[in-house]
């Protein structure tokens, strides 16, 4: 990939409170560069208030605030902080250099310099910086690409289990919303901050719809049985949990990095275990559940309460926060219970709003 040329009249602010110092920089760029000249770093900081430049030029020892002090305050403030600064200094030594260059300067230039070098040493840190900027933009735009990527496989495996059965489409949806709900505000929690980071809230939501994959290899006779399950029929609808991270593991094991297909192999796995170790597949009991699990197991079950399904009518909403109330402990985990208490009514929201898409995805299919 080519670059585009540099910008022949890239802004360069210099910061000197020597006016002979700002004189020869200003001639020495004349032509090549926009140079905006200031005596103090108070000066300076005003000015970058509300401009961006390409480079600055900063000397260190001034009345005032210092270029130590500046440089900070540059390296602070996000608009300015990738911005490459030059000290340009009198204190011609190792040391200072160091310290210089430890304080986040790109480049560190003796008094006096000779015009070429000080052009040739901006030149090139222009070019760097231009170079720098352009990888930042492709990793965006890859990252972007990976994340539609992500949603496009969410997607197409959503719309695939909904081609067998409307309500486990629309089910995989509302969990995966219910579960950024529950998640947020239990993150809220001090003891929580570390566990449930914006990132991993992000995976859960991504791969909240995952949890049901396992679904599409039950058979219809059973996944849309207008009635209870017999016991043997039960046993094979729990094998969904397996059969879904089969699946997924074998996905990850092929794409040999991390992704959101790891948090949905743990969401498969562990959203119907119960806290009191009488879930499925491993009975796995406690806070040895993964949190991700505990948190989609009370949006699971609250959309299932809430539902129609073959085999019964939906519960309101207040029997189902009842039913999960008489869960804590057992079922659930109490502490994401308070939690869900907190936010139950948006639960109610959500499945308010999903209610008529639900009806016009129906009529669609008569």
């Amino acid at each position: 990939m080519m670059l585009p040329n540099l910008p022949t009249m890239a802004t360069v602010v210099v910061v000197d409170d020597n006016p002979g110092i700002l004189t020869f920089v200003n001639q020495t760029l004349q032509g090549l560069y926009k140079s905006v000249l200031f005596v103090s770093g108070e000066d300076a900081l005003e000015y970058l208030q509300n401009h961006v430049p390409d480079l600055i030029i900063l000397d260190i020892e001034m009345p005032g605030i210092s270029g130590y002090d500046v440089l900070e305050k540059i390296k602070a403030d996000n608009r300015l902080s990738s911005i490459p600064v030059i000290f340009f200094t009198a204190l011609a030594d190792e040391e200072n250099e160091l310290v210089a260059l430890s304080h986040g300067a790109i480049d560190y230039i003796s008094k006096p310099v000779i015009p070429n070098i000080l052009k040739h040493r901006i030149r090139t840190q222009l070019e760097l910086y231009q170079h720098r900027y352009h990888l930042e933009q492709l990793v965006q735009i890859k990252t972007e690409q990976v994340v539609r990527l992500q949603q496009t496989i969410i997607h197409t495996l959503t719309e695939l289990a909904e081609s067998r059965d409307v309500d486990t489409g629309w089910h995989i949806k509302r969990t995966s919303l219910y579960a950024e709900v529950l998640a947020k505000k239990h993150a809220e929690l001090p003891h929580m901050k570390e566990y449930l980071t914006d990132e991993i809230i992000t995976l859960i939501v991504y791969a909240a719809p995952l949890h049901d994959v396992g679904k599409m290899a039950i058979p219809d006779a059973i996944l849309s049985k207008p009635g209870k399950l017999t016991p043997e029929e039960f046993e094979i609808m729990k094998t969904h949990v397996v059969l879904g991270a089969e699946t997924i593991k074998k996905a990850v094991e092929e794409l040999g990095f991390p992704s959101f297909l790891d948090m949905g192999l743990e969401l498969c796995l562990t959203h119907h275990e119960k806290w009191n170790g009488t879930g499925y597949p491993y009975q796995v009991v406690g806070e040895n559940i993964a949190l991700s699990g505990r948190i989609l197991a009370i949006a699971d079950v609250y959309d299932a309460l809430t539902s129609v399904r073959p085999y019964k009518e939906p519960f309101s909403h207040e029997k189902s926060i009842q039913i999960i109330q008489e869960g804590k402990g057992t079922h659930f985990d109490p502490e994401l219970v308070d939690s869900f208490f907190k936010v139950h009514q948006i639960f109610a929201e959500i499945s308010e709003a999903h209610k008529s898409k639900y009806l016009e995805k129906q009529l669609s299919r008569q």
